[in-house]
């Protein structure tokens, strides 16, 4: 597989010119998690451990919901990436391009980040004020191995939504299966894709945050330029001269 910093190049380059789009379906997904976390909390306030197991299940659930938009989200960025036209619309694609299994495909992520945060919620609501240390260790402990099941997840299953749409006759599990073949050997140049923008994400928080709506675009275009890399190191998954989503990098 080429280089990261090759699949990093061409993809922003193929993002010159379609910020406008990209930074306003940020914009508008970040408003939907704030809403969703509103919300959520008004329907069950975390006061007590029964309302606090109805709060996450209630937000698990609103969570694996958001895979319709994560899977339009992704359909956008495939049409970037592909020279093909993209538009604010495109976001729409997750409510017609099989939502089912976009909600299917979003329940290891959502089960994942629950098992990451839980425990920092459960300190932060129950033991907050006394201080156990015995307690925030077992907290801490519990995240750290919820936050190693999350990077799994995220490199495993890294590429079930762009399979999604390039392979929508699949069953969700052969999506999953397809994904982790994928991936098999490229998880660490991944993993270095990610960490190739920390230095950005640093520079925005010195900046009031303002770039990040930039940043996070490019690190969607570059996933979205990997997966494409990988199609060609994995020809039983790319699509033939006809399909919707083949082609060189060029």
């Amino acid at each position: 597989m080429r280089e990261f910093s090759e699949v990093k190049f061409f993809s922003l380059q193929k993002l010159s010119g379609k910020y406008g789009v990209t930074v306003g379906v940020t914009l508008l997904l970040f408003a939907c998690s704030i809403v969703e976390g509103i919300l959520v909390e008004q329907l069950a306030p975390p006061v007590n451990l029964a309302s606090f197991i109805l709060y996450e299940i209630i937000a698990f659930l609103v969570n694996i919901l958001m895979g319709i938009l994560v899977s339009g989200r992704t359909y956008l960025y495939m049409n970037i990436i592909y020279d093909r036209p993209a538009a604010f619309a495109d976001l729409r694609q997750g409510f017609v391009q099989h939502p089912e299994k976009a909600v299917i495909l979003q329940i290891p992520f959502a089960l994942a980040a629950s098992l990451m945060t839980i425990p920092l919620e459960v300190f932060q609501l129950f033991y907050w004020d006394t201080r156990d240390l015995q307690v925030m260790q077992n907290c801490l402990s519990f995240f750290v191995i919820g936050l190693v099941v999350y990077l799994a997840v995220q490199l495993l299953f890294a590429q079930v939504f762009f399979l999604l749409h390039d392979f929508p006759e699949r069953r969700p599990l052969e999506l999953f299966q397809a994904s982790v073949r994928m991936m098999r050997g490229h998880k660490m140049t991944y993993a270095l894709l990610f960490l190739s923008f920390l230095p950005l994400f640093l520079l925005s928080a010195l900046l009031f945050f303002v770039p990040v709506l930039f940043v996070i675009s490019q690190l969607y275009v570059v996933q979205a330029g990997f997966y494409r890399a990988l199609t060609k190191k994995h020809e039983d998954h790319a699509r033939g001269p006809a399909g919707a989503w083949s082609g060189e990098m060029r």
